[in-house]
């Protein structure tokens, strides 16, 4: 290319500009100033006095005509193109939106085809055992069993725990979000009716059958699910509670595994002669959990004591019987030293753990105990070391009770659905994978009265105590109640205060929440 020629842009070596203009190409590339070396410029000056740019261009020259025409040809070109570009993207995008719609019509047939293979509405199913061996192997056996037979609704696992399940429970509901299906025991049933956290269960008794449905359970056990005319709860598990022992550590003691403490003085004596270096003769509780309440009360009531007056208008804790049934639980840890040390922090499943590693010998528990302890040890033959027997007897006769039970919670957005998961965990099948799981005894007739169950040895002893069960008053204040003697039962133990100072600040507290001036 010859120098000093400027090549024009082309899209295409055939392309010519839509201008005319005079000359040749060639001519058309000339520069407008000489390119050979002259001693004047284009102004006829000497080159010394030459500008330092080059010579203005006339509008009219034909050079310069010929230049604004080619940049005007090339913006038009090159703005063409850029309108060509666009179409093309714009056709693709079209293209690639048709793919999109297709595929998401596509998409929605699919789900709606699928769909009845989906689960459409989760029930939560709230419980402490979840986190439990062997409770969760039932409860994960009767969510699978469920889900598989129900594709439109799916029992999901809510995890809750034992400590502080109830005050979980109302900050949920206060906030109108708690799990579908909670457990709870019997205690805070009628204060948590009166507050309006439970779902009235009536209506859909009614379209079982009533009466009839109803029959199924233990009529004293189901008395308890019923206030003010409605119905808020099936009973679930009633199991007494009575005493676990180590026959191994009552032969190194020199006792006779045959004949457990019948007393409280023998009980007290077993418990000394079992208790010895690394090992001690009694777990019980004192950590701030409603799991106090079973071990403590069989003492309480077993001296004659009790919590409120017969017309459950005052507080009975003032009594000697009360106080002397106190006395016998805090001191078996203050005075007697038969008890571990950090008693205040140890609660149910802490108890229980001890008795599985063998550094306690006797433990007052419920059906359950025998199925976890061996969880906690596998390398221990339960049914072959462990031995049960009745609570020792003071002046009276009397044992407690694990009473457990599932509301629906009132807030729930699908009652249909939670009455279909709660009734199915109430039938026959369910209530009985939890005897051959868990070990616990049912409210209902037809599985409490089976052959298996009666056949069971552990299953005997506990059912043989279900006539001397004793429970807590059924008031709307029993959650202000308890509190009040889980204070007072920790300040004996740790004797913060004395037995009899202890005991009269809950009387006192009791009577408050009754409103006794």
């Amino acid at each position: 290319m010859p120098p000093g020629t400027r090549r024009i842009p082309s899209s295409s070596a055939s392309a010519r500009p839509p201008w005319r203009f005079a000359g040749s190409w060639k001519a058309r590339s000339r520069p407008p100033w000489p390119t050979r070396r002259s001693s004047t410029d284009c102004r006829g000056l000497p080159r010394g006095e030459r500008p330092s740019h080059p010579p203005p261009r006339g509008p009219g020259r034909p050079e310069e005509v010929m230049r604004k025409n080619t940049r005007e040809s090339v913006r038009m070109r090159s703005s063409e193109a850029i309108w060509q570009d666009r179409r093309h993207i714009m056709r693709q995008g079209m293209h690639w939106w048709r793919f999109v719609a297709i595929a998401g019509i596509a998409a929605a047939v699919l789900t709606v085809v699928a769909a009845p293979a989906t689960a459409q509405v989760k029930i939560r199913f709230q419980t402490w055992h979840w986190n439990e061996k062997p409770w969760v192997n039932s409860l994960e056996e009767f969510q699978k069993t469920f889900n598989q037979a129900n594709p439109g609704i799916e029992v999901v696992r809510d995890d809750s725990r034992y400590g502080d399940k109830e005050a979980v429970f109302t900050t949920q509901s206060q906030a109108k979000a708690a799990a579908d299906i909670p457990h709870f025991s019997y205690r805070p049933i009628r204060h948590f009716a009166d507050r309006g956290y439970l779902l009235d269960l009536s209506p859909f008794i009614e379209k079982e059958g009533g009466q009839k449905y109803l029959a199924q359970w233990d009529p004293q056990a189901l008395e308890i699910c019923k206030y003010k005319g409605k119905i808020y709860c099936l009973p679930d598990d009633l199991n007494p509670l009575v005493l676990m022992y180590n026959t191994q550590h009552f032969k190194e003691a020199g006792l006779d595994p045959a004949k457990p403490p019948a007393t409280w003085d023998q009980f007290l004596d077993y418990g000394r002669k079992l208790t010895r270096a690394g090992r001690y003769g009694v777990g019980i509780l004192g950590a701030r959990q409603e799991g106090v309440f079973m071990r403590f009360n069989p003492w309480l009531w077993g001296a004659g004591g009790d919590y409120l007056t017969p017309d459950e208008k005052r507080s009975a804790l003032d009594t000697p019987e009360a106080l002397e049934g106190f006395k016998f639980y805090v001191e078996l840890f203050t005075k007697h030293k038969v008890v571990p040390p950090g008693v205040i922090e140890q609660g149910a499943q802490e108890v229980r753990t001890q008795l599985a590693h063998e550094k306690v010998s006797m433990i007052i528990t419920l059906p359950a105990a025998p199925g976890i302890v061996q969880a906690i040890n596998p390398n221990m033959k339960v049914r072959e070391v462990m031995a049960l027997a009745p609570v020792p007897v003071g002046k009276k006769k009397v044992t407690s009770a694990w009473f457990s039970l599932r509301v629906i919670s009132a807030f729930t957005k699908n009652p249909e659905a939670a009455w279909k998961v709660y009734k199915a965990w109430y039938d026959k099948d369910s209530q009985m994978r939890n005897f051959k799981i868990a070990g616990v005894l049912s409210s209902r007739l037809d599985v409490r009265n089976a052959p298996e169950v009666k056949a069971d040895k552990y299953a005997q002893v506990f059912s043989a105590q279900t006539p001397y069960v004793k429970l807590e008053p059924l008031v709307p204040e029993w959650p202000k109640i308890g509190d009040a003697m889980l204070t007072a039962i920790q300040e004996g133990l740790t004797g913060v205060k004395t037995p009899e100072a202890a005991l009269k600040g809950a009387h006192e507290a009791t009577n408050r929440a009754l409103g006794v001036q």
